[in-house]
């Protein structure tokens, strides 16, 4: 898979609502994935797919969808009400905006498209308040700067106003940012081309606004290019950060952080970073329980089952495989119902039949997964980002 095509892929960890205030996250209604296939020439073809979520976590497509397709299976962002889903036009790099309805339809906001200033990577709704955090390289350049761009949220319309903005040293953003589920705290990877980093802010509550917190940008040992896909526990406690395009022959480490509650600071977890036994991570993690971090693992010389699970420790976030780790023969991104214990998978090249997603169910006492079915995507071969409602 070339580098472009992670990248895309990489977007599905941060997608996802999260519950916000500390108060326990609903179960999802509807789940809408981003997917797109690669024709002759390079042209790109892509569409919104939304489903409606049924009590035992099964799919059924919602009536009028695919919706509004970005050109290339774009990345998607659901706001903390689940009123709202933004994505990018990839032709133009404007922003998408979308009203969802009570059946799970959607229709563009009035005035969307809404312009950026850079070209969009990731998208991140704030869990709590009404922002959304824009992950961008500047003027479309793979080699200069990368830029988070806070755009706030008219909670009626779902129209954007363009805020403030940071840069982030001399690094790329590669995936949507990843927040804590109150909201205090927000960290974006960087790193390609030059030196890996993950870089901390904390939030203002009233104006979206990002503070640089102590220690940022940090810069994370034993990665061979660039931080991949990164999730945070429910509790807020830890940051997991995964590792894409690992140089080595086996094994790539995913790296683990605790989070000081009070300034936002990252400390690495004792026996960071851990061997999960792959060397490009697509989708990354964390069950509704927050006991279990689920990776999509891919490596050429281990075929097959590429689901790895690992039991979180709730004391020092600490990592241990779980037993017939690693499970099912899907790859791909992974999403996991916020309150619910089911886990979502968007196939891509090399995942058979691919162009699909795939549910699965989670032992919360184990962490095993068992496959339960899945939905498919007629000519379609990538699923680039899963975003669930709450």
């Amino acid at each position: 898979m070339n580098a472009r095509i992670v990248l895309i892929c990489a977007f599905a960890v941060t997608t996802s609502c999260g519950g916000g205030g500390g108060e326990p996250p609903l179960p999802s209604k509807f789940l809408y994935a981003s997917v797109y296939s690669v024709g002759s020439g390079g042209a790109t073809s892509g569409a919104i797919y939304a489903f409606g979520v049924d009590p035992g976590g099964t799919l059924s497509p919602v009536s009028g969808s695919p919706f509004a397709p970005p050109s290339d299976g774009a990345p998607i962002a659901i706001t903390r009400d689940s009123k709202f889903l933004y994505s990018v036009d990839s032709a133009t790099g404007k922003l998408l905006a979308f009203q969802i309805h009570s059946d799970g339809s959607l229709t563009a906001v009035p005035g969307a498209p809404f312009s950026t200033p850079d070209r969009p990577l990731g998208l991140v709704a704030h869990p709590t308040a009404d922002f959304l955090y824009v992950s961008s390289d500047i003027a479309g350049s793979l080699t200069v700067f990368g830029s988070l761009t806070v755009f706030a949220i008219d909670s009626a319309t779902g129209a954007l106003s363009l805020t403030s903005s940071v840069t982030l040293s001399n690094n790329l953003t590669t995936n949507a940012a990843a927040i804590t589920p109150d909201g205090r705290y927000l960290y974006q990877d960087g790193g390609y081309p030059s030196a890996p980093q993950i870089a901390g802010f904390s939030t203002n509550s009233a104006t979206g606004a990002l503070s640089t917190v102590p220690g940022s940008p940090l810069s994370p040992t034993n990665f061979a290019f660039f931080p991949g896909p990164m999730a945070v526990d429910p509790a807020g406690k830890f940051l997991y950060v995964s590792n894409s395009f690992e140089a080595s022959s086996f094994g790539g480490p995913l790296a683990a952080y605790s989070i000081d509650a009070v300034s936002g600071a990252l400390t690495a977890v004792p026996g960071s970073p851990f061997d999960v036994g792959g060397i490009q991570y697509y989708g990354v993690a964390i069950d509704a329980s927050g006991r279990f971090l689920i990776v999509d693992i891919t490596h050429p010389k281990m075929p097959g089952n590429c689901l790895a699970v690992l039991s979180i420790d709730p004391d020092t976030g600490a990592l241990t495989s779980v037993p017939g780790s690693p499970f099912g023969q899907i790859c791909g991104l992974v999403a996991a119902d916020p309150l619910e214990p089911y886990v979502y998978i968007g196939g891509n090249y090399g995942s058979p039949p691919g162009g699909g997603v795939y549910v699965l169910s989670m032992d919360h006492a184990t962490g095993a997964l068992a496959p339960m079915g899945s939905v498919t995507f007629p000519g379609k071969t990538v699923v680039s980002s899963i975003a669930l409602t709450h």
